[in-house]
């Protein structure tokens, strides 16, 4: 048995730096799969073919969006470029600011400034904190690739990993107790998905209502954007960033930082009020226990935790109730 322990614990260490992804790419399985079977019987798929194409469809979720929203950029960067290299202002001061007194000469004697040589200084001096962020979103998109990974391994063999997991479970806890605990599993990933899709919901529709109000070209295709990145930790915060940018080098600037300010309260809002809500609402977990469980997920896994963190907590949760019930019941 010690013998038997030790392996599995240098297995489990061997894996470790990949528990993130892994984990994720499970979660995602769970949820995808009753889908995934729909499809294979309303189309008479091989399995290895509904496994592609469900890792597919989470990566489609993730890249679509970001590919549309900078396929519809890519031309207006341009011309900002080429106005910066002509030594133009980055950001100009719309002629209604210009009229307000001391205000317009103030801003335009200081945004004059803020042209292509003083961007270039600028990412020059701040080269080092640039590269970081390079490399965490090369290590982001490194793990959604092995989560995707994941995703279409444990679905090609869904039905054994099953069998292996219910006959693991009965005979290490008994039928009873190991019952529960795969439910308390499946309890766990759905409060999680649950969360995730509200506040999915939520940021999309209050955001996309400031884009629209803000009058962002092509509004609901960034509101879309905004709703489906959002369970991607960070995800909407950075389509809001974007979309402040877009619109402070188009001239809208004043618009640009009332959409950057409203997108950050409802991100604060979704994401520490709405999101334990939703997530503690179907397993009646505590607000405060799933509160910080996605804060203590991100501290100890990093941007991924916000999502494992809940997930691990309220497993364990339900893992005691199941324990707890059992008790009872002897006595």
């Amino acid at each position: 048995m010690f013998v038997l322990l030790l392996v599995y614990a240098g297995a489990a260490y061997t894996l470790s730096p990949f528990a993130g992804p892994l984990l994720m790419g499970a979660v995602l399985t769970t949820v995808g799969w009753p889908w995934q079977l729909r499809l294979e019987r309303g189309f008479h798929l091989p399995r290895w073919l509904g496994s592609l194409i469900h890792a597919l469809a989470w990566v489609a979720i993730i890249i679509i969006p970001a590919v549309i929203i900078v396929d519809s950029v890519l031309p207006q960067v341009a011309l900002l470029i080429f106005r910066w290299q002509s030594g133009g202002p980055l950001v100009e001061v719309p002629p209604e600011v210009l009229q307000i007194p001391y205000v317009g000469h103030w801003l335009l004697s200081h945004l004059h400034g803020l042209n292509g040589a003083y961007l270039s200084a600028l990412l020059s001096a701040h080269s080092s904190l640039i590269t970081n962020s390079l490399g965490q979103l090369w290590i982001f998109t490194l793990h959604t690739f092995f989560a995707a990974l994941t995703v279409f391994a444990l679905a090609l063999h869904g039905e054994r990993l099953t069998e292996a997991l219910y006959l693991g479970a009965t005979q290490f806890w008994g039928r009873d107790r190991g019952d529960r605990y795969l439910a308390a599993c499946r309890d766990a990933a759905r409060s999680v998905l649950i969360g995730l899709i509200g506040v999915g919901v939520v940021e999309g529709m209050f955001i996309g209502i400031a884009y629209a109000v803000a009058g962002l070209s092509m509004w609901p295709l960034w509101l879309v954007a905004t709703a489906l990145i959002s369970p991607i930790p960070f995800g909407a915060t950075a389509v809001v960033g974007a979309a402040t940018l877009w619109l402070t080098f188009t001239g809208h600037w004043i618009a640009g930082l009332l959409v950057l300010a409203w997108g950050l309260i409802v991100i604060t809002v979704a994401d520490l009020v709405v999101r334990p809500l939703l997530t503690g609402s179907q397993t009646q977990a505590p607000f405060f226990l799933v509160f910080f469980s996605i804060l203590g997920g991100a501290e100890a896994f990093g941007l991924i935790g916000l999502i494992i963190g809940p997930i691990l907590v309220l497993l364990a949760r339900g893992v005691w109730r199941a324990w707890e019930r059992r008790i009872r019941l002897q006595e």
